[in-house]
């Protein structure tokens, strides 16, 4: 295991302070969004970080604007504008000094926005939790989820430089990028959402494989009926090709907003979709229904299997944490322990966890199954996750069991655990560093 470490600053700034305000919010059990732009054409805005927690009795969304720099009057007024343009009862506005204006909480509140000044991080989530934006479970995993949005960030960076070097595959990733994070957000309604996500689904079917193959030396096509490419297996295997990797992101991104759309259709529908009817106002016809009758039969079937489900509101933000901060496997020979512990992040019961994990298998069935045991390995894991993405699911491990300095602490029941978390944690420190 590589012996570089990937340090996070005590006091971050910029980009840096926005995945700690997020990484809060994501270890306290929301499920989380980030730099959503709204184009028409131009921006018309751009929101930092938009949480949602899904409690027993309603869905609490609200918008985060957070500033490092410079602030004033102006900045909270424009994000009070933001929530009434997205209907929204809470925001919340982070800086790290007050800048002589600390009557803007009280002047805020009657708004709905709360004014937090983080100047001293020890003391951080300690005063998230007073605030009462959530509790954690593990104050530890703040700084996993630091490092989590650092691989997104730097993989979307990544699409971009190579888009601009003109790599076909990096022009229809940054596009299938905008869509599924910013196109869909701003929907009227989760089945418009829908729609629009599984047009960009299918438009995009094998990103990652059609991008193997561009740098196999093959043209770059995201429908391509091949199913070999050596830069792909590399990719998967060993953890090499970052843009492939930043490509099976994508195409997981697309299903855990897929997931999450289903999950918000499913509350704003408790009793079933609605019938497909044509009514009349006397100008015109509106065919009410038509959204929802349109999406795929597998959404359908998805959809009626979710329902069933007592928890299943809790289930897009329990994949979000299962794909990027547990690394989208589970030790076999520890199950029961791991899932003990994803119960206790996600408000899921443990009993049920195996069951939220065959969401996928539901909404985007394949030839097998979804999660496989590839070889020998004591690793149970969601096929095409990231490489990288496993490296930080291994850190969490080293979280969870306590092993501050290494490994072998570990002393696994299975022969190959040690070896595997290692060599994924040495490759997200180097993708990192």
């Amino acid at each position: 295991m590589s012996t570089k470490v990937v340090t996070l600053p005590e006091s971050p700034k910029g980009e840096e302070l926005e995945d700690y305000i997020a990484a809060l919010f994501q270890a306290s059990g929301h499920f989380v969004e980030k730099q959503i732009i709204e184009s028409d054409p131009s921006d018309i805005l751009e929101l930092d970080i938009f949480a949602t927690y899904y409690g027993p009795e309603e869905a609490v969304q609200q918008l985060i604007e957070v500033k490092s720099g410079k602030w004033g009057f102006t900045d909270l007024f424009k994000v009070v504008g933001w929530m009434e343009y997205l209907g929204l009862e809470r925001g919340a506005f982070f800086m790290t000094r007050w800048d002589d204006r600390e009557s803007a909480q009280r002047k805020m509140e009657p708004l709905g926005l709360d004014v937090v000044c983080f100047d001293d991080f020890g003391a951080a989530p300690r005063l998230f939790t007073e605030k009462g934006f959530g509790s954690f479970a593990e104050p530890r995993l703040i700084g996993l989820w630091r490092h989590s949005y650092g691989v997104e960030r730097k993989f979307v960076k990544l699409i971009h430089q190579k888009e601009r070097a003109g790599a076909e595959g990096a022009k229809a990733a940054k596009t299938y990028h905008r869509q599924i994070n910013n196109g869909t957000f701003f929907a009227r309604a989760p089945e418009e959402s829908l729609a629009l996500l599984y047009d960009a689904y299918r438009e995009h079917p094998k990103l990652a494989l059609g991008y193997a193959r561009e740098i196999d030396g093959a043209g770059f096509d995201p429908h391509t009926p091949a199913s070999d490419s050596p830069s792909y297996k590399t990719a998967l295997r060993n953890g090499t090709h970052p843009e492939v990797q930043a490509c099976m992101y994508l195409e997981h991104r697309a299903r855990l907003a897929i997931l999450k759309a289903a999950v918000d259709y499913a509350l704003a529908h408790p009793d079933g979709p609605p019938e497909f009817r044509v009514s009349e106002d006397g100008k015109s016809f509106f065919f009410q229904g038509l959204a929802y009758h349109v999406l795929p039969e597998t959404f359908h079937d998805g959809i009626g299997w979710l329902r069933k489900q007592s928890n299943f509101r809790r289930y897009a933000t329990f994949w979000q944490q299962f794909l990027w901060g547990w690394g989208g496997f589970y030790l076999e020979d520890r199950a029961e322990e791991e899932f003990e512990w994803m119960a206790q992040y996600s408000g899921i019961p443990a009993g049920e966890i195996p069951t939220a994990l065959e969401a996928f298998d539901r909404f985007f069935p394949i030839a097998g199954d979804w999660l496989t045991t590839p070889g020998s390995t004591d690793i149970h894991m969601l096929k095409m996750v990231p490489f990288i993405f496993q490296g930080i699911g291994a850190h969490q491990r080293r979280i969870q069991y306590n092993l501050v300095d290494n490994l072998s602490a570990l002393r696994p029941s299975a022969p190959y655990t040690i070896p595997d978390l290692a060599r994924r944690i040495s490759c997200a420190v180097d993708f990192l560093l």
